[in-house]
């Protein structure tokens, strides 16, 4: 049977294409979408969450959640992703209205109500996720399976040289997901770095591809170029990652490990403190990716990209 997932996100480039890579696969059922401001503001990113479950052809619930963290200031990527999250290109209009319950009410209604079970693949700020289980304290009791995440680092960030982007977005949420006791695989840079496009397999998704694949590739043309103004020659698809875990966790090495969230360090603010060799002797709460197999992971990300054309 396909494991039952309820999408948390910020699209974003890499968001639009794990949102379309989801949809596409037979060992996912999307059974709905919540939108957290991240990359851009909250009205942009539900939009492109409409649009894309709009371009998939899935009438799945859409809702708004979180316009910003819960305790410190709001930060975006619009410089990365564009003004409107998907770098200037033109999605198809939403074909049908966001869901009126907020956020935390759609996650709670799907977890308690999807027979089967229910998991999260998170791949924006986790406001949503800590209002959820903050408001809602039975969905830790095995109301969500796994959150399948991308976010944190067990190295060096990326919107600080001590956090990445989706930790420091609301670093204070973050901590309150690890500190649930639902079980998370923590898919961070350190693998979500390894997961490379460059323009020879843009161009070959062009080639092969339909008009899904194509609006995928004006969308990662726009990422590359960024990733080149960086000195970088290819871009990394995070989001993606989490959601190839969520299809084959084979496809990554993870390690049990105690997580932390540094939520007010001078320097460090937004850092996981992952605790690769145990030696705060506290219990595991995550099992944190430290390797991807590459040649598999790039495979799965073209084969559900052209499944569509």
């Amino acid at each position: 049977m396909p494991r039952n997932i309820l999408i948390d996100c910020d699209p974003g480039i890499d968001d639009a294409v794990a949102i379309l890579m989801a949809f596409a696969s037979d060992r996912l059922e999307v059974i709905g979408i919540t939108t957290v401001a991240g990359n851009v503001g909250i009205e942009a990113v539900t939009r492109n969450a409409l649009s894309l479950a709009a371009l998939a052809g899935r009438s799945v619930p859409v809702s708004s959640g979180a316009e910003g963290p819960l305790v410190s200031k709001r930060i975006h990527a619009s410089s990365v992703h564009g003004a409107d999250g998907v770098g200037g290109v033109s999605l198809p209009a939403p074909a049908w209205p966001k869901d009126p319950r907020p956020a935390e009410d759609l996650i709670r209604d799907l977890a308690f109500g999807t027979p089967g079970g229910t998991d999260l693949v998170a791949i924006g700020p986790l406001t949503n996720v800590a209002i959820a289980i903050s408001a809602y304290p039975a969905l830790r009791n095995g109301a969500i399976g796994r959150i399948f995440m991308m976010g944190g680092s067990a190295g060096p960030g990326n919107a600080t040289s001590a956090a990445e982007f989706n930790i420091l977005a609301d670093p204070h949420a973050a901590a309150c997901v690890f500190q649930s006791g639902i079980p998370i695989t923590m898919c961070g840079l350190d693998v979500t770095n390894r997961a490379v496009l460059g323009q020879g397999e843009i161009d070959a998704l062009r080639k092969d591809g339909g008009k899904v694949a194509g609006l995928c590739c004006d969308m990662l043309q726009h990422y590359l170029r960024v990733y080149h103004s960086f000195g970088l020659p290819t871009l990394a698809l995070h989001d993606a990652v989490a959601v190839v875990a969520a299809i084959d966790s084979a496809v990554l090495s993870t390690k049990a490990c105690r997580v932390d969230v540094e939520t007010d360090g001078e320097y460090t603010t937004g850092k996981t403190v992952v605790d690769l060799l145990g030696v705060s002797k506290c219990t595991p709460n995550a099992d944190v990716a430290l390797d991807i197999d590459v040649g598999t992971f790039l495979r799965l990300v073209r084969s559900l990209i052209l499944t569509w054309d």
